[in-house]
């Protein structure tokens, strides 16, 4: 789990810190302070780093590195749906979930042919739900932090929703018009 990382690092910052205030005023404290501290904090680091393991500390650090990264958004698109069909698919909109818990959300607007999105929709088990123009406009306001170009209700009288739900905290959420051509995506991953 990524929060023992965190964790690790957070008290790694905290003894620095406490060293940086050791040095800068040493009167302050006793050395018997000093020394508690330091055999505390150092069990705490040495304990949670052999808890958490090396080898998940390295790729939980080279995940925040890799996804602080900005992406195309012909690469997301392939993360989230693999290679799409040649020619088939014009993204128009796209903003990236830059740091996961912080940013909810992938959102993308795309313009696509109907095989694409077939294929797209046989990759997952979607739950598809239709709905009346009056009332997508109040159930879109459940997307939270959308960008203002992120306006499925645009689509025409009726907009045609695809969703999953991975786990509780992370979904996918498709809107499309009746012809296929035109898609807004919502990839809520925290």
């Amino acid at each position: 789990m990524m929060a023992h990382t965190i964790l690790l690092a957070t008290l790694i910052s905290g003894f620095f810190i406490f060293l940086l205030c050791i040095a800068i005023t040493p009167s302050r404290f006793s050395k018997k302070k000093i020394l508690l501290y330091i055999i505390i904090s150092l069990s705490a680091i040495v304990s949670l780093s052999l808890y958490t393991g090396i080898d998940k500390i390295k790729t939980d650090i080279s995940r925040i590195i890799r996804n602080s990264s900005t992406k195309s958004s012909d690469e997301v698109y392939t993360l989230l749906f693999k290679k799409p069909l040649g020619g088939c698919i014009t993204v128009n909109n796209f903003k990236d979930q830059v740091i996961p818990k912080v940013d909810c959300c992938i959102w993308m607007e795309l313009t696509l042919c109907p095989a694409e999105l077939s294929r797209i929709i046989n990759l997952k088990k979607y739950q598809a739900t239709v709905y009346s123009k009056s009332d997508s406009l109040t159930f879109l306001n459940s997307f939270g932090d959308k960008p203002i170009w992120w306006t499925p209700q645009v689509l025409g009288d009726s907009l045609n929703k695809l969703s999953i739900k991975f786990d509780q905290d992370n979904q996918q959420t498709l809107f499309f018009w009746k012809d296929s051509s035109h898609v807004f995506l919502c990839d809520q991953a925290l």
